[in-house]
């Protein structure tokens, strides 16, 4: 990782090879230490990057969020290829500007000079044969298979929306389970991607695809909440050998990405669920705080106690949320136009007419 200063204002951050929440401390510091605080603009050079994974999404986000904090713009310069797809799948793009080229990014922090010479070397792009773990990009989302028993409302036609998208806090919930080293993290998530629907609370119906969880396959759900039935989905915007990506339409409750992963810890296999993301709309914020959040927490907690039932281990699930941003982004206050809950009740009527003919 190279750094260079232009002019006063400026910091270029020239990243290589795999981008992912690895180099998250060090890039983190060169952005807000006391040298990086007094520039107003970070570009991040995307030049020499090979690939990204999807635990970069989230540390983009969160760097995005510890420079807006600082009075900073952050952008990126130099994607490409699967690179520039990831960005524009997640809608980071829309938060993180991109520009083709350095010069681009340089002229928009309003620097018309030559940008500097030999930071880094551009890398050849990923051959298209290799297997691709991003979902392919779409503007508008698609049922492509219609599961039995399943209602398909509120996800068709709709964007994805991730935490830059969303209104209330910002929040980052991790839940965690051990499991014994003998069960490798490849074989975990396997395990929890073919089982994924049985370790649901009951109230929670998931609908995946015939072909299993995928990237660009939309899983419905269809689930009884407090405030009655919601129809909705996730997109797998990301699945490899040990982890895999759920990102939510406009609408869902949240706007964001959960992520579940399994990694090794000494002699010990973790799997791990972390969501990244914001209430949707200002209802959904209110009723966040209200139950929302810690209903959401039994969900995901029942999954791993399930997943350590169908394992034969004991074990607790370690949960630590932590909220990123305390504030709102009220320009985002017309997300409950596309409420899945508010849209879901008024469908109601409709579905159970439908029904009731299709009896006769």
């Amino acid at each position: 990782m190279k750094v260079a200063d232009v002019g006063r204002d400026i910091r270029i951050i020239a990243l290589e090879g795999v981008i992912s929440s690895s180099i998250e401390a060090e890039l983190g510091a060169l952005i807000a230490d006391e040298t990086g605080k007094g520039k107003s603009h970070v570009i991040l050079d995307f030049q020499a990057a090979s690939s990204m994974d999807n635990t970069a999404l989230s540390m983009l986000v969160r760097l995005h969020n510890t420079a807006r904090y600082n009075g900073q713009k952050l952008t990126a310069a130099g994607l490409r290829g699967r690179l520039l797809n990831a960005f524009h799948l997640a809608r980071l793009d829309e938060g993180i500007p991109c520009f083709d080229d350095m010069a681009a990014a340089l002229r928009s922090a309003g620097y018309t000079g030559l940008p500097p010479q030999d930071l880094t070397e551009p890398s050849a792009i990923a051959s298209e044969a290799a297997y691709d773990p991003w979902a392919a990009p779409v503007s508008r989302l698609q049922v492509k298979t219609m599961p039995k028993g399943a209602v398909n409302l509120n996800v068709k036609g709709r964007k994805v929306a991730g935490p830059m998208q969303g209104f209330g806090q910002l929040w980052q919930k991790t839940y965690r389970i051990s499991l014994p080293g003998s069960t490798v993290p490849a074989q975990a998530i396997s395990i929890l991607k073919e089982n994924f629907t049985r370790f649901q609370p009951p109230a929670n119906r998931f609908y995946p695809p015939p072909d299993g969880i995928k990237p660009g396959e939309v899983i419905l759900i269809n689930a009884d909440t407090p405030g009655g039935l919601i129809v909705t989905g996730v997109v797998a915007l990301y699945s490899s050998l040990n982890s895999f990506t759920f990102i939510t339409p406009q609408g869902h409750p949240e706007a964001g990405w959960v992520t579940f992963s399994s990694f090794r810890e000494g002699d010990t296999t973790i799997v791990q669920i972390e969501g990244l993301a914001r209430a949707g709309d200002p209802i959904y914020e209110l009723a966040f705080r209200i139950a929302g959040s810690r209903l959401q927490q039994g969900i995901w907690t029942h999954v791993l106690q399930s997943m350590l039932k169908h394992l034969g281990v004991e074990g607790q699930v370690q949960v630590t949320p932590l909220c990123l941003d305390k504030h709102v982004q009220w320009a985002r206050f017309f997300n409950l136009l596309l409420n899945a809950q508010i849209l879901t009740t008024l469908y109601m009527p409709v579905l159970l007419c439908r029904r009731l003919f299709k009896r006769q």
